[in-house]
């Protein structure tokens, strides 16, 4: 029986890693995978190619893909599915501690398989290459803490630098790292300022690839002050930005992003399937013993940074937790218990996924839509959108667009448009709205565009409106 869940597992495994590289995404259809794509061809965080921290390590894996992958965009999905494919040997290493060598493939199925991780990896985007990094740093930190091999110690601190190179918004995961250097410190001091240098220097790797491309640390001061003071008070989506009631933002991530979105990629079959186990698992809680540790310590750290720091709109930003409560929920069940349950589990998944992959490849995108359908218009004309216009940058559009954050600006503008056509999309006038201007009767429906909003929760519809001549609003 053992064999046969050990290939079972295996043929999972190799499955959906196979998958992911026919499956890359061929579009860049937000804000932020143009800024990644774009940096394929020109590194330059000044022209937000891409955006602020300016994530050197991610586009480096993309400008070696893209070496062998013409088109830029899915050779950052590439690179992350090359990475995806790496992190299996951290994973089954973490499990194979505390279980036996045939529930660590189950573990490692249940992860790999996650419908949620492979849409990740398969999109232009920083986070599936750095998922793969954080099961890496995780292998590394709990193996530092159980050992007294002063190489070990070495390990976490270097994965931990090439995970900011990737994705600083996981930095809350150093947390781990600072505990171990604290443990250093009351054990051995020398031990501690050695790896405290290098934990530095090993930063300062990524720090100064940034600073060489902006042109000095007082530009990289300014940019890096403006991002965070940003995040935190404009359009980073974190708890000071918004006035959402704090048990609304709870409910929220915990119903939407991790179950919803990041266990169940909104399929109300997989839901059913992971609460039933979760049923399961609660019935034997007597019996179970929850492991590893330091993934449960962590999972709850970064599980209050997303609540209270980051923009829970976008359920990517939940997936470390899905990631980590998989991980936790599998190795604890399978301690005590037999392992078919979560293969039928990680089988689910993987069969529910790949249409998924499949329509992010081939479905034209809501921004896609709107600029194909915006071209084939005769009239002269200029539409006005929120973040719409980057992509129609990158697509290189005929006709002219602009982007507007405040109603006054817009008007303006306008002005100088007194015989073209105006178009704006729901989303400029959503921002209007939260300025106090009422703009019901001044535009009418032309058109609406649909994709999956598992792809892009906040693009995935788009309304274009023409403005009514002559209307303006005080």
């Amino acid at each position: 029986m053992k064999q046969v869940l050990r290939i079972w597992a295996v043929i999972l495994v190799i499955s959906v890693i196979c998958i992911r590289f026919f499956y890359a995404s061929p579009f860049a259809a937000t804000w932020d995978e143009v800024d990644f794509t774009l940096a394929l061809k020109q590194y330059d965080i000044l022209a937000m190619q891409p955006h602020f921290p300016g994530y050197p390590f991610f586009i480096l894996g993309g400008m070696i893909t893209h070496i062998f992958i013409e088109n830029p965009v899915q050779s950052l999905g590439i690179f992350n599915a090359i990475m995806a494919l790496g992190a299996a040997f951290p994973m089954y290493w973490i499990a194979r501690y505390y279980v036996s060598k045939t529930s660590a493939l189950i573990v490692v199925a249940v992860l790999q398989t996650s419908g949620y991780f492979s849409i990740l990896v398969t999109q232009p985007m920083s986070e599936g290459a750095a998922l793969a990094i954080v099961w890496w740093y995780i292998w590394s930190i709990e193996r530092a803490f159980r050992t007294k091999c002063f190489r070990t110690q070495f390990w976490p601190i270097l994965f931990f630098a090439l995970l900011m190179g990737i994705r600083l918004s996981y930095a809350p995961f150093g947390i781990a790292l600072i505990l171990l250097l604290w443990q250093q410190w009351h054990e051995e001091k020398w031990r501690f300022i050695i790896l405290f240098c290098t934990a530095v220097l090993s930063q300062l790797v990524w720090v100064s690839a940034l600073i060489w491309n902006i042109g000095g640390i007082t530009g990289l001061w300014e940019i890096s002050f403006g991002f965070v003071e940003g995040h935190f008070t404009e359009w980073g989506g974190a708890v000071t930005d918004t006035s959402e009631p704090l048990i609304s933002r709870l409910y929220r991530l915990l119903s939407e992003n991790i179950i919803f979105a990041g266990i169940g990629i909104h399929s109300y079959y997989l839901v059913a399937f992971f609460l039933f186990f979760l049923f399961l698992f609660v019935l034997q809680w007597k019996n179970i013993r929850c492991y590893p540790k330091v993934l449960i310590a962590l999972g709850i750290f970064y599980f209050l940074w997303n609540l209270f720091g980051q923009n829970i709109d976008k359920p990517r930003h939940s997936y470390p937790i899905v990631a980590m409560l998989l991980c936790v929920l599998a190795i604890s069940w399978l301690k005590n218990n037999r392992g078919i349950i979560l293969l039928l589990f990680a089988t689910s998944q993987l069969m529910v996924s790949i249409p998924l992959m499949k329509e992010q490849q081939v479905e034209v995108p809501a921004t896609y839509q709107l600029a194909s359908y915006l071209e084939e218009k005769q009239e002269p004309f200029i539409v006005y959108t929120w973040e719409e216009t980057r992509v129609m940058e990158y697509l290189q559009v005929p006709y002219e667009h602009k982007r507007f954050y405040t109603y006054s600006y817009f008007l303006q503008d306008k002005k100088y448009h007194k015989n073209d056509n105006i178009y704006v999309t729901n989303h400029l006038i959503e921002g209007f709205q939260k300025q106090g201007i009422n703009i019901e009767g001044q535009v009418e429906k032309e058109a609406v565009f649909y994709s999956n909003p598992l792809f892009d929760p906040v693009y995935h519809k788009i309304v274009l409106y023409k403005w009514k001549k002559d209307s303006v609003v005080k």
